[in-house]
């Protein structure tokens, strides 16, 4: 007589439901994880733009002061962008106020001033995209505003232009 052996197949397919929530509870995380790396660096990325842009301003203002002593010509404070040779693709323009809308979130603007809107208040605007810890507030938004200031010698003579922050931008 032989024996026939018998081979029990599990036939189970598929995933049980403890392992499917198990699965949508790591992927959850890991997108948390991903959300939180990436709305950082969207955060460094502005950051280090608006950092770049007002070094090439200060460096345009520097050289245009240059030049403007090296021909013997006053200096004026003046919109900084014209002294680029190439404007940030993000600038707005130049304008007698810049208000909302005219200077879109996340993009650069002069505004030259008008004496019955602003009192004259010549100044270089960005209107930054992120949340910023301190900063300039108008009409319930965040400004990086930054004043174009003739730097004057001990006699009073305008030497030069400064670029500075009309309030500190903390990130």
């Amino acid at each position: 007589m032989t024996r026939r052996r018998i081979l029990i197949i599990n036939d189970k397919k598929g995933f049980t439901l403890t392992e499917i929530i198990v699965v949508i509870v790591v992927v959850g995380l890991l997108g948390a994880l991903a959300i939180a790396k990436y709305v950082s660096f969207a955060l460094n990325a502005e950051h280090a733009s608006v950092d770049s842009v007002i070094g090439s301003l200060r460096s345009a203002l520097n050289l245009y002061s240059a030049q403007q002593i090296v021909n013997m010509q006053p200096i004026t404070a003046h919109n900084p962008f014209d002294d680029l040779s190439v404007k940030p693709p993000n600038y707005a323009g130049a304008f007698a106020d810049v208000d909302l809308s005219n200077c879109p979130a996340g993009d650069w603007a002069f505004q030259s001033g008008d004496p019955g809107l602003n009192g004259n208040w010549a100044v270089v605007c960005y209107r930054p995209n992120a949340t910023l810890a301190q900063t300039f507030g108008w009409g319930g938004v965040q400004w990086i505003i930054l004043v174009v200031d003739p730097v004057q010698d001990a006699n009073g003579v305008t030497v030069g232009l400064s670029l500075d922050y009309y309030q500190p931008a903390q990130w």
